[in-house]
């Protein structure tokens, strides 16, 4: 890796380089040989050259079987000193491996977790492994918007006594901040662990007195591929303090993570870490600057409103861009629908809102034009004002019967879900993007769940349902 002077260290793409350089023909896994990597006109080079060329194994391949460099160890020790860590793992399963491992690291069978509603469907997979009783909690929405604006620390008074801990999201989807030193405070002062999922921020941590961890959290998970830049599916999970065991979270990680993880992922975490040691700070700046001029120039347009901390009053994540969109008759889901006809995708888009998410490797110019573009569609587009019709799983408030985990193991059938009124699902069904269940196993099926999945079908994909047509569901038997 060219690092200018070579003052930052980062052993883990080191050794990835050394292990590319060298000419191996290993007798042992992986079944490609390498051959791909040295360009050979072998079979399969014609579909896999181009796709597998990089690929390289930690074990056996960036490092030896016993893994005597310990060269991953040593980057993983690098990344938990510049986040304020004392202990972290690199992930290649995503900030869902992240989740499923906090929560189980956290909780335990029988023990009751305090969760956010609105969380990932990876949060309802924690309670199933680790077998914690969910007591959900529901973030304040948004009485015009419609939109989450994070969970409250006064909406923790009321929980039993016997919680221990409390799992949130920060930043949210669209891009709203949660109170989390107050949380922290709160959950502390009650002997309880704050996990967050900060999935959608893992620059934050690299911005002083914006990072969940140093704002107190215990644990918190990051997904370096979102606003970062290593491959797709890597994460990294950090503890702070003593509330959690990292023995516990290192079991959880191991239970819950491949034995054969790709160095080069895992490279791809610990060359992140050291391009922001070198230029995150200077790229951060001119990344946050460039999306708040993006800001400033939509907010005039008529009937907009940019959903940030000047329209909110309350911290939100500086590198989303996310649009309201009622007043100006535009529906955001043909706007997004034109900026992908034209290579632009957005992260997320309903008939109301659109979200957009910038990073370090936007650069102004190219900020400028999108910009432009917005300007010209939402003209295009512009009808007259309407009513808001805010997201339903937003504002699920559930009627739970028993727990995820009972749920899932639980005997089921399957019946048509116009007919499953008044059952217990024993499945899921999660509008994706964001993936935020709308029905999770263990909750009682209402006409207002089985009006919301249809009308989320209309509009997009519902995933993890085990019927793609909407049609049926798996519900708890006898």
């Amino acid at each position: 890796m060219n690092r200018g002077d070579g003052s930052v260290e980062a052993p883990l793409v080191d050794a990835w380089q050394r292990a590319r350089g060298r000419r191996m023909r290993p007798l042992q896994i992986p079944g490609h040989k390498y051959r791909f990597a040295d360009g050979a006109d072998v079979l399969g080079a014609e579909l896999l050259g181009a796709l597998v060329r990089d690929d390289l194994p930690l074990q056996g391949g960036a490092d030896d079987n016993a893994f005597t460099g310990r060269y991953l160890e040593r980057a993983e020790a690098l990344w938990a000193s510049r986040v304020g860590s004392d202990h972290c793992r690199f992930l290649v399963g995503g900030s869902s491996q992240g989740n499923i491992a906090s929560l189980t690291a956290a909780g335990g069978p029988g023990l009751r977790v305090a969760v956010d509603r609105t969380s990932h469907r990876s949060a309802l997979a924690g309670l199933v492994v680790s077998g914690s009783i969910p007591e959900w909690v529901y973030p304040v929405i948004h009485p015009e918007f419609g939109l989450p604006l994070g969970v409250a620390a006064e909406s923790l008074a009321g929980l039993s006594g016997d919680v221990v801990a409390l799992f949130v999201t920060s930043p949210t989807y669209v891009g709203t901040m949660t109170g989390v030193r107050e949380l922290a405070d709160r959950c502390h002062a009650d002997d309880r662990t704050l996990i967050v999922d900060q999935a959608w921020g893992a620059h934050l941590g690299f911005m002083p007195g914006w990072g969940a961890l140093e704002q107190g959290a215990d644990i918190v998970t990051t997904s370096v591929h979102k606003a970062l830049m290593g491959y797709s599916q890597t994460a990294v999970v950090a503890v702070r303090g003593a509330r959690i065991d990292s023995v516990r979270l290192d079991r959880a990680v191991d239970l819950t993570g491949t034995t054969s993880p790709s160095a080069t992922l895992l490279a791809s975490i610990d060359a992140t870490r050291a391009v922001m040691e070198m230029h995150g700070e200077s790229a951060l700046a001119a990344a946050i600057e460039a999306t708040s001029r993006m800001r400033s120039r939509l907010r005039p347009v008529r009937g907009l409103v940019v959903v940030d901390e000047a329209e909110l009053g309350q911290p939100c994540d500086p590198l989303k861009l996310t649009l309201w969109l009622p007043r100006t008759g535009v529906d955001g889901l043909e706007l997004a629908g034109l900026l992908w006809e034209r290579g632009h995708g957005v992260e997320a888009a309903d008939a109301d809102s659109i979200v957009m998410t910038l990073s370090m490797l936007d650069e102004p110019e190219f900020c400028a034009e999108m910009t432009d573009l917005l300007l010209l569609l939402i003209e295009r587009l512009r009808g007259d004002a309407r009513v808001p019709a805010p997201a339903a799983l937003w504002q699920v408030v559930p009627d739970v019967v028993m727990s995820p985990r009972e749920a899932f193991f639980a005997p089921r059938r399957r019946i048509r879900l116009a007919d499953a009124v008044g059952e217990v699902s024993a499945e899921q069904f999660c509008p994706y993007p964001p993936g935020v269940p709308l029905l999770a196993p263990g909750e009682r099926i209402t006409p207002d769940v089985v009006r919301d999945i249809a009308l989320a079908g209309r509009i997009g994909r519902v995933a993890y349902c085990s019927d793609p047509t909407l049609e049926s569901v798996e519900i708890v038997s006898g």
